[in-house]
């Protein structure tokens, strides 16, 4: 089963749906074609494919890979492996994964069947594959238009990131696991399934997939003047020497509680209220990796 967004990226995937289907179908895929739009429409689609298909391919951004697996879930169909072709604004997922952009490229990868088992975190009874957090910022992917995202691409979460900055405030949190308690006022909580969120390739180089654990960042409140500074030893990878950050890694489960009105992302996605309630269902989910996959 092919699923695609129809409006991720600059939408130039839905004018190529053709060229891909017959690639697909020369690597040895019958191939049943569906436009998402919701998801009560991926569940009525998966509800009624159950028994017929063998694998999933994805073709959009973190969102639409978010909504796809969670569907399987629902549906029990995540033992079925997962293609991604990642045409959307942010591909974080795919790009931890060894993914390449051109889904040509993506397609092969599906087509050599070569199958890794990942872990897949679980927050509030809904699924995410990357990322779960909540604070600074957190409002941005769901408030920037599609226009302007298709437009300017990840450059437009920047862009309205840098819009929001004066009324950045500090929240106050507690987030509780086995391994560590923080209670205190943050700017930014972030929990990482992969290595990459934001386009950040170094935000957590030890994080894994595949390892069982989860890799939680907190960034402290700093003048709005040093932020600059973090972000560029973020994007050098030696912000874990920065004293604003904390940095742990936590097989879970985690609870994170907080009273102010700020809001959460999961996988780019809005996320849940507070609390949140995350754990980790180790190598749950099969996905098709390139021949060559540096994955732990």
């Amino acid at each position: 089963m092919l699923i695609y967004n129809p409006v991720a990226g600059d939408g130039f995937f839905k004018d190529n749906l053709d060229d891909v289907v017959a690639l697909l179908q020369k690597k040895g895929y019958q191939v049943i074609v569906h436009r998402t739009s919701n998801d009560q429409d991926l569940d009525l689609i998966f509800n009624n494919s159950k028994g017929f298909i063998n694998a999933v391919t994805a073709a959009g951004g973190d969102g639409t890979i978010h909504h796809v697996v969670n569907a399987m879930l629902k549906n029990n169909l995540i033992h079925i492996p997962l293609g991604i072709i990642p045409v959307g604004t942010s591909n974080d997922i795919a790009n931890y994964l060894g993914i390449p952009s051109s889904f040509f490229d993506a397609i092969h990868i599906i087509g050599n069947r070569k199958v890794k088992n990942i872990d897949v975190g679980e927050v509030n009874g809904s699924c995410f594959v990357n990322v779960a957090s909540g604070g600074l910022l957190m409002e941005v992917p769901h408030t920037t238009s599609v226009r302007l995202k298709n437009l300017a691409g990840r450059l437009a979460y920047y862009l309205k990131g840098i819009e929001q900055l004066p009324n950045l405030r500090p929240i106050p949190v507690k987030i509780s696991c086995p391994e560590e308690t923080v209670e205190e006022e943050i700017l930014l909580f972030i929990i990482l399934n992969g290595s990459i969120a934001g386009g950040f390739k170094n935000l957590a180089p030890a994080a894994s997939m595949t390892d069982g654990k989860l890799d939680v960042l907190v960034f402290k409140p700093v003048p709005i003047a040093r932020l600059l500074s973090v972000f560029v030893k973020i994007l050098r990878g030696d912000h874990f020497r920065d004293a604003s950050l904390k940095y742990f890694q936590t097989a879970g489960p985690i609870e994170i509680t907080c009273e102010a009105d700020v809001g959460t992302d999961v996988d780019g996605e809005k996320g849940p209220d507070f609390p949140m309630y995350i754990k980790l269902r180790k190598g749950v989910l099969p996905v098709f990796v390139p021949p060559v996959n540096l994955i732990n």
